[in-house]
C-alpha cells in the first residue's frame, strides 16, 4: 500500500489497509480515460513477464477510483485499486505506474505463501541468466531477502512493505521497466509528503520513505542486471528511457556580514537526463505551519512568502553546488526554530526535496544552527 498527499499541504495522512476494501467497493470507478488504458497495459506487461507468470494464478484486475485521498491498495484476490488522488505523481511515466502496480502485486504474492517458492525459483533463474549473459555489477551475489519471513512478528506491516517493494522491483525489471523508476516514485512521494517525523513513523504501518529508498538501492544493481539482460536497448523497453531524476546532497548554511547581512545556503545536487531543461534549486521556510514572508520584493512569491531561487541549464549528467542567499532579518520570526524546505526541479518535474530545522536563536550573534 502506498500513501501520499498533495505537495506541501498539511493534511492528515490516513493509512488505509485491506480492511477498508469494502468501503472502497462503494466508491465510483473511473473508466474510459487514458490513465485506465495505461494502467491496464502496464498490468498486462508485468504479468506477461516470466516473473509475472510465476505469480499466483488469479483473475487480476486494476481499477481506478474516484477518490481524492491518494492511495493504492491490493487484495488477495488479485484486485489492485488506485485512487484519483495518486494520479498526479505518474506524470505519464509508465515506469512509475509499474512501480506502484508492481508494489501492490508484491502484496498479492505475499498473501499466497504457497506460491512464493515458484516465484523465488524463477527469480534466481533470471538472476543466473543475467550473469551468464555478462550483465553483472561484480561477483555473483544473491540478495538476503527472504520472502514471507517475519510477517507474523511485531512490526510485520513494515516488513511486508519492504518485501512488497523488493518483489515489485524485480517484477518491473523483468517486464522492461528500469529499476530507477522505483526511486523516482519514492522521490515524488517524498516531494509530496515531506519526510514523516520520526515519532509518526514509529506508529505508522509504513516505513519512512528514506528507509524504503535505501532498501530499494540495495537491490537496484541486481534488478538492473536482470533488466539489461532482457532489454539491452532501454529505449525499446516498455518503460523506455528514464525521465529526469536527481538528488539534493547534504546542504549547509552560514551567516555572513557579521550580526546582520545574509544567510547563505550551500546546496549540492546531482541531476541526470535533464538536457534541454531548466534546473531549479529553491527554498522556502515554515514558521510553525505558516510560510515565512519576505520583506524584499526580489525574494517575494506571488502570495508574499519568502522563496529563494537559482536556475541553471540542464545536462545529461550534472553535479553542482549552488548558493542561495536571504537577508538575515527575514528569518527573525516569533519562533526561533524554522523549517527550511529545499527542493530540486527539472522543468516542471519535481526531483527531490529535503526539509531541515533551522535554529535562528543566535542569528544576531552571527551564527545559526541546523538539525534534522
Amino acid at each position: 500500500m502506498i500513501t501520499t498527499r498533495p505537495k506541501f499541504l498539511c493534511f492528515t495522512v490516513i493509512l488505509l489497509s485491506t480492511a477498508v476494501s469494502g468501503a472502497w467497493a462503494r466508491t465510483r470507478k473511473i473508466n474510459g480515460t487514458p490513465e485506465n488504458r495505461i494502467a491496464q497495459e502496464v498490468l498486462r506487461t508485468l504479468l506477461a513477464s516470466p516473473l509475472g507468470k510465476a505469480m499466483p494464478r488469479l483473475h487480476y484486475r486494476l481499477v481506478l477510483l474516484d477518490e481524492l485521498s491518494p492511495n493504492a491498495l491490493s487484495q488477495a484476490n488479485g484486485t489492485v485499486s488506485i485512487t484519483a488522488g495518486l494520479l498526479p505523481i505518474f506524470e505519464g511515466d509508465r515506469g512509475v505506474w509499474a512501480a506502484v502496480i508492481g508494489h501492490e502485486l508484491g502484496h498479492v504474492l505475499l498473501a499466497h505463501p504457497r506460491d512464493l517458492p515458484r516465484f523465488q525459483t524463477t527469480l534466481r533463474e533470471a538472476y543466473k541468466n543475467a550473469h551468464a549473459s555478462g550483465y553483472d555489477h561484480g561477483p555473483a551475489r544473491w540478495p538476503d531477502e527472504r520472502l514471507g519471513y517475519g510477517l507474523a512478528k511485531p512490526k510485520a506491516s513494515k516488513e511486508q512493505e519492504y518485501q512488497a517493494d523488493f518483489i515489485g522491483l524485480m517484477l518491473m525489471a523483468d517486464a522492461g521497466y528500469q529499476p530507477g523508476y522505483s526511486v523516482i516514485l519514492e522521490k515524488r512521494l517524498l516531494f509530496g509528503l515531506g519526510s514523516e517525523p520520526r515519532f509518526v513513523a514509529v506508529f505508522s504501518h509504513h516505513p519512512r520513505l528514506e528507509s524504503r529508498e535505501e532498501r530499494t538501492l540495495r537491490f537496484s544493481d541486481i534488478a538492473m542486471d536482470i533488466f539489461r539482460s532482457r532489454w539491452p536497448d532501454a529505449a525499446k523497453s516498455p518503460g523506455g528511457n528514464l525521465p529526469p531524476y536527481g538528488t539534493i546532497g547534504d546542504w549547509t548554511f552560514e551567516q555572513s556580514g557579521g550580526g546582520g547581512g545574509q544567510i547563505v545556503f550551500h546546496v549540492p545536487f546531482q541531476v541526470q537526463r535533464s538536457a534541454g531543461m531548466k534546473i531549479r534549486v529553491a527554498a522556502f521556510f515554515l514558521d510553525g505551519d505558516l510560510r515565512v514572508r519576505s520583506s524584499e520584493p526580489k525574494y517575494r512569491a506571488t502570495d508574499g512568502s519568502l522563496v529563494l531561487n537559482r536556475f541553471l541549464p540542464g545536462a545529461e549528467n550534472r553535479a553542482a553546488d549552488v548558493t542561495l542567499q536571504v537577508p538575515s532579518r527575514d528569518l527573525i520570526t516569533r519562533h526561533h526554530r524554522l523549517r527550511a524546505v529545499v527542493f530540486l526541479m527539472a522543468g516542471s518535474r519535481p526531483l527531490d526535496v529535503v526539509t531541515r530545522h533551522v535554529d535562528v536563536t543566535g542569528i544576531d550573534a552571527g551564527h545559526i544552527q541546523s538539525g534534522n
